[in-house]
């Protein structure tokens, strides 16, 4: 009877332990998802919102940042009917807060990056330098809050896919304003380019690429080259992977990614 009340005890202060690691620690779920401006790559002309926003309910990912939104545009109005806000529609489908990033003007609206966030302390454009010249690129940045008030933040671009002198000099705007922050970040995105890249290779050891740590190189983008071009990189000091996948939707011309991070690490807030 001793024995046995003995391994019970150990149990369950085994168990309070490790309930108490989980909500001192949490993990939660990103999405990075290329949405082709709001239209059925397949089908073109038919929207991909309401596909989108069930997508969104059913996985609950705590941050889903997208790229090649349209907001107010005529291309919109072509496939909707009426100009739309795509980001701001997707967020009032999916009960999420929203924010969309202006990278340039497009056709009377603009162009530029969407995120949903469960729960935001705040947002922030950040321009990206376009030294080769090309189209105007941005980030969306966000303080979000997890459970236990664990704040962090969180950021979501495009890069450039035309010139690689764009994308060396936006990734680096990227690292360095993530590196100013005063809370781990991490980062996601369409980044245009491979593992096999020097822009790739030029991303400092800190950060971790979740599809590399998975040993995972399923394609992120449907073309004959099948590249995966799509990414979440973390702080790895602060963060460790939990999951990582890659799912295969059809509402794009990319797949969207699916990751699941767990934070490992005290920090002063």
């Amino acid at each position: 009877m001793k024995k046995t009340s003995f391994v019970l005890l150990f149990f369950l202060l085994g168990l309070t332990f490790s309930l108490f690691a989980q909500e001192k620690y949490p993990e939660f779920k990103i999405l990075t998802y290329n949405i082709y401006h709001g239209e059925k790559p397949d089908s073109l002309g038919k929207p991909n919102l309401d596909d989108i926003a069930n997508l969104i309910v059913l996985l609950q990912p705590e941050v889903v940042a997208f790229q090649e939104v349209d907001s107010m545009t005529t291309r919109s109005e072509e496939i909707y009917g009426k100009k739309i806000d795509w980001i701001a529609e997707l967020g009032k489908k999916t009960g999420y807060r929203s924010y969309f990033a202006k990278a340039m003007d497009f056709a009377e609206g603009a162009y530029g990056e969407g995120i949903l966030v469960k729960k935001a302390l705040n947002y922030t454009t950040l321009p990206l330098p376009t030294p080769a010249g090309g189209e105007p690129r941005a980030a969306a940045w966000a303080k979000i809050e997890l459970r236990e008030r664990k704040e962090l933040y969180f950021g979501a671009t495009h890069l450039c896919h035309q010139f690689p002198e764009n994308r060396l000099a936006q990734l680096d705007s990227m690292i360095s304003y993530a590196n100013s922050l005063p809370n781990p970040a991490f980062w996601v995105g369409d980044l245009n380019f491979d593992p096999a890249s020097e822009v790739y290779q030029s991303i400092p050891e800190k950060w971790s690429d979740a599809g590399m740590v998975a040993n995972d190189t399923t394609s992120t983008f449907n073309s004959e080259e099948g590249k995966r071009i799509d990414y979440v990189w973390y702080d790895s000091e602060y963060f460790e992977l939990v999951n990582y996948q890659v799912i295969d939707a059809p509402f794009s011309d990319h797949y969207p990614v699916l990751v699941t991070l767990r934070l490992i690490k005290p920090y002063k807030e």
